[in-house]
């Protein structure tokens, strides 16, 4: 199996659509302005306690806090567009039959899902080295200086990325119509989870277990960061899911996805 072969095909398939350009344009557009809007906005808050003003968020906009904050700023984007990206290549696929065309002109069925799931796995990583060259940017114009983050931070907001990517393909691969399929995987990552998770919390059962379901576990990678005056007050409360218990179900939702998307494709009618 030549994977650098199957990526180029990936490349050459979705590179030239307009669509595909306008997506990865407007997540580098949307992740520069709302990190921007919120440097803007919690840079200039200020509360005044006893006579004294200060700024309660100060310590967010420091490295290395701030890749926790840019990496939690993040994840919308990376929720809202490249799950849709997700769900877009795949049913763009079928509406042009191009996965048939793979099979008939040479590429057995294997190779086409490793194809997908390698070009997604590359896609995470250009969002994780656009997040990587944005804090570095950031840091340089500020003045802060050029601090790197810790390679759990990188990983968590690749992993991320990778798990919404697969979670919007395996969305559009089951339901196959762009329109459809966008409608459920938004309803589902924006709503749908946390509505049946309360409702299952206060109706059911209050178990923790509710807390490793699919967003819930994604959401947990990066979350918001807790400026140092609200963690004096809020110090020995549990987080919902440590780091580890994030990424560790994060894994393994992936290979969930990996799992089901590819055996649909080695069975199913493409």
């Amino acid at each position: 199996m030549n994977l650098p072969r199957l990526l180029l095909i990936e490349w050459k398939k979705f590179s030239p659509n307009a669509t595909f350009r306008t997506m990865v344009v407007l997540y580098a557009a949307s992740f520069t302005l709302l990190l921007s809007l919120a440097r803007l906005i919690g840079s200039n808050l200020k509360l005044t306690t006893n006579g004294q003003s200060y700024n309660p968020m100060a310590d967010l906009f420091i490295y290395p806090k701030n890749w926790r904050l840019m990496a939690w700023i993040g994840s919308w984007p990376n929720m809202a567009l490249l799950g849709f990206l997700g769900v877009f290549m795949i049913t763009l696929e079928f509406s042009n039959k191009t996965l048939r065309q793979s099979v008939i002109f040479g590429l057995t069925r294997k190779e086409v899902a490793a194809a997908k799931l390698a070009w997604l796995v590359m896609l995470a990583l250009a969002a994780t080295v656009f997040y990587l060259v944005l804090g570095l940017i950031g840091g340089t114009t500020d003045g802060t200086g050029m601090t790197l983050p810790s390679a759990a931070g990188l990983s968590a907001f690749f992993l991320q990325a990778a798990d919404y990517l697969l979670l919007g393909t395996l969305a559009g691969l089951l339901i196959r119509q762009t329109a459809l399929a966008t409608l459920l995987y938004l309803a589902y990552v924006m709503f749908l989870e946390s509505v049946a998770r309360w409702i299952f919390y206060f109706a059911v059962a209050k178990t923790r277990v509710l807390l490793f379901l699919p967003e819930q576990a994604l959401s947990a990678l990066t979350p918001l960061p807790v400026p140092d005056s609200v963690g004096a007050m809020t110090r020995g409360m549990s987080l919902p899911l440590s780091p580890m218990e994030a990424s560790l179900t994060a894994l393994l939702y992936a290979a969930l996805f990996a799992l089901v998307f590819s055996n649909r494709i080695l069975k199913s009618d493409i």
